[in-house]
């Protein structure tokens, strides 16, 4: 029999018809099958990155293995002159092209008493995306003038962690005094952890500071969510608690 291709028929009519009703529902039932796969197989990347797949997986300070491992870290010992090594992940800025001409900005809330800022590192803001955390930012700095050496166990005056001593704390086998306070500006808040400890004559700061925004200063259309304190927090812990004197 010859078939003529071109010829519309009852029969390939009835063919295009049922096409046309049939290949919307199935494209829908593969698509919503392709997603279901893809994020399932996306879960299980993410967890085997370190990324828990379930809130089960999660350890209670919200950090991945690797953040909460600090013999992995980058170490950073070349500070001689400072007198110090400190680790830090290697994912993360630092800066330990010190200037050793007197500064005021060796530590938060110096109120005029020079010293030298030694080390920088940087949380950027994507290690909390999609929340209103802006960044972190830890120094270690030293002074050992009159007036640093003076300050550097008390409430600063103005400024800085004024809150008062609200604890101590021991690295590297050294007592330190914890200094706390909190500060706010156009809608940025800032958090300020402040160690410090007199030795050798030189008062030795270890700060850490979370800055982060006004989550009602945002669209609701952006999605954002509160950023994890307790997850920042424990991770700088993590990082001053690997300083050590030289």
């Amino acid at each position: 029999m010859k078939i003529e291709w071109n010829r519309v028929t009852w029969y390939s009519k009835t063919l295009a018809l049922a096409l046309f009703v049939t290949l919307p529902f199935a494209g829908f039932f593969l698509g919503v099958r392709y997603g279901t796969m893809a994020e399932s197989a996306a879960g299980a990347f993410f967890a085997g990155a370190g990324n828990p797949a379930s809130s089960d997986a999660v350890p209670t300070d919200g950090l991945i293995a690797y953040y909460r491992n600090t013999a992995e870290w980058q170490t950073d010992a070349n500070n001689t002159a400072g007198g110090f090594s400190i680790a830090y992940p290697i994912d993360f800025p630092a800066q330990d092209n010190y200037s050793l001409v007197p500064s005021t900005d060796w530590r938060v809330g110096a109120d005029g008493a020079t010293g030298t800022l030694y080390f920088t590192l940087t949380v950027p803001k994507a290690f909390e995306p999609q929340t209103n955390f802006s960044d972190a930012r830890l120094t270690v700095g030293t002074g050992g003038s009159a007036d640093a050496l003076a300050g550097c166990l008390r409430p600063d005056a103005t400024g800085g962690p004024s809150a008062g001593p609200t604890s101590t704390a021991t690295v590297d086998g050294i007592p330190f005094v914890v200094f706390r306070s909190s500060d706010a500006g156009a809608g940025n808040y800032y958090d300020t952890t402040s160690y410090r400890t007199i030795r050798g004559g030189t008062c030795y700061a270890i700060e850490y500071t979370v800055h982060s925004a006004q989550i009602y200063n945002y669209p609701a259309s952006y999605g954002l969510k509160p950023f994890s304190a307790a997850k920042i927090d424990a991770l700088m812990e993590n990082v001053v608690g690997t300083f050590r004197f030289q």
